[in-house]
């Protein structure tokens, strides 16, 4: 005579139509969880912009920077400055600070630096914010509050030299 294993009334016996659902659930949360990943790289939008720039003064800047134009994120920088004489790098990124300008107007102003020239530093600044940001002329000299774009350089003591650029940052 054989026994029969007694099951609590509360739990269903599982049945062959809840393990098929049961699989399907895990795949589609699996593949939504892919779709959603994937749709964050999407995302991430890094353009590499030229730059091209000179003063009055005789000094040129050129180089490239990179800018994530989904986040507004300076990625990195490669740039150099010259006068014919003397040349400098700036291929730190070091601040990236959103301005106001008069009626509203919103600016960008992007600062660089270098390890081997810590006595200078470049001010690169346009017009709008990063974010969707398609290339555009530098802001060029002093606007009201808000400075343009410049090379700021140390030669001593209290003895700064701000030299004023006037160019542009477009999509490489």
């Amino acid at each position: 005579m054989r026994t029969a294993t007694p099951t609590p009334s509360l739990v269903r016996p599982e049945t062959h139509v809840l393990a098929h659902l049961a699989k399907w659930t895990l795949r589609v949360v699996f593949l939504l969880g892919v779709m959603i990943a994937l749709a964050s790289q999407a995302k991430a939008a890094p353009v590499v912009f030229e730059v091209s720039a000179e003063s009055d003064d005789g000094w040129a800047l050129s180089g490239t920077v990179t800018i994530d134009t989904a986040t507004g994120k300076v990625l990195s920088a490669d740039l150099a400055a010259t006068d014919g004489y003397f040349g400098f790098g700036f291929d730190v990124v070091e601040k990236v600070q959103r301005m106001s300008g008069a009626r509203g107007a919103v600016f960008t102003q992007m600062s660089f630096g270098a390890e081997q020239f810590p006595s200078g530093e470049l001010f690169l600044m346009v017009p709008g914010t990063l974010v969707g940001y398609k290339g555009s002329r530098l802001v060029e000299g002093p606007i009201e509050v808000i400075e343009g774009s410049y090379i700021l350089i140390n030669g001593g003591t209290y003895d700064w030299t701000e030299i004023s650029l006037y160019g542009s940052l477009e999509p490489k």
